[in-house]
Order: C-alpha cells, then sequence, then structure tokens
C-alpha cells in the first residue's frame, strides 16, 4: 500500500492518502472553531474554510489517490471503492459540525428567554 507501483500512478500512495484525509476532515473543522474564536472581524471565514474543505474532501481524495487515466485506459472495477470512507465521513463530520455550531447559540437564545420572563 505504501510502496510505488509504477502501473498506478498517483500523487500519493493509497495507505498515507486515504488517512490524511480522513483526519484532516476532523481537525480543520475543530481548527477553525478555536481560530473563529480568536478573530474579532470575519469570523465566518475559517468556517466557509472548513465547510468547503470536508465538502471538497472526496474530490481532493480522487485527485491524490487516484491514478491519472491515459485517454484510451478504463479505470479498474474497485478504483471508485477508495472514495467510499470519505464520502460517508463527509456528511457525518458536517452534521457534528452544525450542531456543535448552532447549539451553543440555541442554549444562549433559551437562556435570554428564561432572564426576560424573571425580569417581567
Amino acid at each position: 500500500m505504501l510502496e510505488y507501483d509504477p502501473h498506478y500512478p498517483t500523487i500519493l500512495p493509497v495507505g498515507i492518502a486515504v488517512p490524511l484525509v480522513l483526519a484532516l476532515n476532523i481537525l480543520i473543522p475543530i481548527l477553525a472553531i478555536f481560530v473563529a474564536r480568536r478573530m474579532t472581524r470575519l469570523r465566518w471565514l475559517p468556517h466557509a474554510f472548513a465547510f468547503l474543505w470536508v465538502l471538497f474532501s472526496a474530490f481532493t481524495l480522487a485527485t491524490l489517490a487516484l491514478p491519472a487515466m491515459a485517454p484510451g485506459e478504463e479505470p479498474g472495477p474497485g478504483d471508485g471503492l477508495l472514495l467510499l470512507p470519505v464520502l460517508g465521513e463527509t456528511p457525518i463530520v458536517l452534521f457534528v459540525y452544525a450542531l456543535t455550531l448552532f447549539f451553543p447559540r440555541l442554549r444562549g437564545s433559551a437562556t435570554q428567554q428564561d432572564r426576560s420572563a424573571t425580569i417581567r
């Protein structure tokens, strides 16, 4: 898996590309949350970058780990199966990321409603 195969030319070996993209799909949104908390302006920018990274990570993996095909060549029967772990992880990471971003806002609005009820 980590050896170079001249008949399967890729940018990164499959054994490095898949774990790298899977790890970055988790680490980039976490980093975006911490960076956005420290920013005073444009707090949405790290979140936009993280969302786009996770959304297009399958294309990144396809670029890194799938071979370059010659014009008359056809892909092998299992070449596309390499993308399944990332395609399965993407909606899960985006859902958890959205929950992480919106939960404090929902909790804050509920606290404000409780305060307004006690003031009346």
